[in-house]
């Protein structure tokens, strides 16, 4: 369920990079990891709370580091959780310094989906499976649209593109 629900905000955060919403994009993008890490802990340590790390990035990443086979090689760019920029003014005006979003916000945000995705090795009827492998072309682009990591997890997932609607007629 914490990976289904971090898709969501993945896949919201790519569309609205797309069409330039890009506030939008940071705070569903930060959201995103956030449910991915605390899915892939839990995955990993059922001891572990997500309520009680909260918004805690880099507690949570240490306990990746720690005690996720693999984890210590999950790239998170720290923009996307210092301070918690991305979570805060993304959401609350404020008259102090602004919104950075890099050149490779997308490109890097793509590349710690999938590194966070390739640490839990179960993926059975994931929305993500299920979107990856769509017969609807223009839905999967959401997904897969300059996603340089979309290859690389339909590999991991075993996942083949599915014969678009109306070609699979007798």
């Amino acid at each position: 369920m914490w990976q289904n629900r971090s898709f969501n905000f993945y896949l919201a955060a790519r569309v609205l990079y797309h069409t330039r919403v890009y506030r939008a994009a940071a705070f569903n993008a930060n959201l995103a990891l956030e449910l991915l890490l605390k899915a892939t802990l839990l995955y990993h340590d059922p001891s572990f709370d997500p309520t009680r790390a909260n918004h805690r990035f880099a507690g949570m990443l240490r306990t990746l580091r720690n005690k996720v086979p693999g984890g210590a090689s999950a790239f998170i760019p720290g923009y996307f959780h210092h301070g918690q920029r991305y979570q805060l003014l993304a959401r609350y005006p404020s008259n102090g310094p602004g919104l950075l979003i890099p050149a490779s916000f997308l490109a890097d945000l793509d590349g710690a989906f999938c590194a966070l995705v390739k640490l839990v090795p179960f993926q059975h009827n994931t929305e993500l499976k299920r979107l990856l492998g769509s017969r609807d072309r223009m839905a999967r682009l959401r997904l897969t649209r300059g996603n340089a990591s979309a290859s690389a997890l339909r590999r991991l997932l075993r996942v083949r593109v599915a014969s678009p609607i109306g070609n699979d007629l007798p």
